[in-house]
């Protein structure tokens, strides 16, 4: 199944982004940003995977995100792998996430302490990767980040977890954000479909910037 220009990321001007941002697209599709590796990608489609196949969701409206899902995954994982490992300089500028491993209140403390906003928004992705609920006690923190790249991550940490109790702080997000970080939440509620965007995408319709306004209801026409 093809995936339609709706289905990627808003510029504001009313054109979604040039062909060579496909890759950050289908990646969106995934609730991954930038950076993912081929592990992240298999983790994520695996819990997004059960999530909305329609055998398991019950649901048999969950199909057509589900095909958005697997091309996503199908394409992504066809690319051609990065050469060469990480630099000895990255690996130590993360050495405190990477030794969190998937232990979420080591992963939490990361994030509560460390002053680079990305070993902090590195820490937010591997908490959603876990699959784990629990990880939201933490996510909510990055949700009220002051960096906007760390909230991001958070924003898409939530809906690759499905973590609807984070509905209402999603929109109150919104409602407090500049016109970036509101962006980012539309193009993650269009790439998600997660139900968690509800509200956030309730008071995007009453949004003073007509252009995200409109963003909103083609998001809804298309939910």
């Amino acid at each position: 199944m093809s995936a339609s220009r709706d289905d990627g990321p808003y510029t504001g001007s009313g054109r979604f982004s040039p062909p060579q941002e496909a890759e950050s697209r289908l990646l969106a599709v995934l609730a991954l940003g930038p950076g993912a590796d081929t592990e992240d990608i298999r983790t994520a489609y695996r819990r997004l995977a059960k999530r909305w196949h329609p055998d398991s969701s019950g649901d048999p409206t969950t199909a057509r995100q589900f095909a958005r899902l697997t091309r996503a995954y199908k394409v992504l994982c066809a690319r051609p792998p990065l050469a060469g490992g990480p630099h000895a300089s990255a690996a130590s500028r993360y050495r405190r996430v990477i030794e969190a491993g998937e232990d979420l209140f080591a992963l939490g403390q990361v994030l509560a302490t460390d002053r680079d906003p990305e070993v902090r928004a590195a820490a937010v992705s591997r908490l959603g990767l876990s699959g784990r609920t629990a990880a939201y006690v933490f996510l909510r923190r990055a949700l009220y980040d002051p960096d906007p790249g760390v909230a991001s991550a958070a924003i898409r940490a939530v809906a690759l977890l499905g973590a609807r109790q984070a509905e209402g702080e999603v929109a109150a997000l919104y409602s407090r954000s500049g016109p970036a970080l509101r962006r980012a939440i539309l193009e993650t509620a269009a790439a998600t479909r997660e139900p968690l965007f509800r509200t956030a995408l309730a008071a995007a319709l009453r949004d003073e910037d007509p252009e995200l306004r409109a963003y909103a209801r083609k998001i809804g026409a298309k939910s």
